[in-house]
């Protein structure tokens, strides 16, 4: 993760994994380990369309932020192979 040139995007999808695994909010969701953008998002949005009750749809608002979040730094700090 560490690198001399700090405008280079450094973190890999493996750093990604590692991150979103440390989101109380994304621990039970598919796409985390290893990490896979669409597959989490899916079950995310799954989750919010099938959940019943409040506390159901506020988890999900819960792991829907966190995966923004997420998409923030995968967009800015991802290591692309070019």
């Amino acid at each position: 993760m560490n690198h001399p040139d700090f405008k280079q995007r450094v973190l890999t999808s493996e750093d990604l994994s590692l991150i979103a695994g440390g989101v109380p909010a994304l621990d039970d969701f598919p796409g985390v380990r290893p990490w896979n953008r669409d597959k989490l998002w899916a079950a995310v949005l799954r989750a919010f369309l099938d959940a019943r009750t409040k506390a159901e749809r506020e988890a999900a608002q819960q792991a829907i932020g966190a995966i923004q979040a997420l998409d923030s730094v995968e967009l800015l700090f991802v290591r692309r192979d070019r």
